[in-house]
């Protein structure tokens, strides 16, 4: 059984939404497969450590004296927060393709070092009615296959 667990991921550039894919219980999985929703890149885990395309290393920098990991740097979402943090960006292709962009924008900023040049907006807030269509499309187009 598959199990596919969500995540924010805190950045100085911006979230990023990660996904991990469990063959079975994902408690006795050591090593899960991680990837970012809208590149599809997968990542490189490391202690405290993301890094896509081998270069941008995301890390925590929550730590206590001794070096371990005091606060987790990605949070945990249940599908339907992930889907309302996401959806806003899947109605169209173009959409998609912007967020596409923008990601990879991130891990190149974040490979070279270079600081966050853009203000961070907060994302914007879908209406209850918005995330009930956004929700329909997509379990439409599941339900259909």
């Amino acid at each position: 059984m598959e199990n596919i667990l969500y995540y924010e991921l805190a950045t100085e550039y911006g979230p990023l939404y990660i996904y991990e894919r469990h063959v079975g219980d994902p408690k006795e999985q050591k090593v899960p497969e991680t990837r970012e929703f809208f590149t599809q890149e997968e990542a490189r885990v490391g202690y405290g450590t993301l890094s896509f395309l081998g270069n941008s290393n995301f890390k925590t920098v929550r730590r206590n004296y001794e070096g371990m990991i005091k606060e987790e740097y990605m949070t945990e979402l249940s599908p339907y927060e992930f889907l309302d943090r996401v959806g806003a960006y899947i109605g169209t292709e173009e959409e998609i393709n912007e967020k596409r962009k923008e990601i990879y924008r991130i891990f190149e900023m974040k490979a070279q070092n270079i600081g966050n040049d853009q203000i961070i907006t907060e994302q914007k807030r879908l209406s209850q009615e918005q995330k009930d269509n956004i929700a329909a499309k997509i379990l439409t187009k599941y339900l259909a296959k």
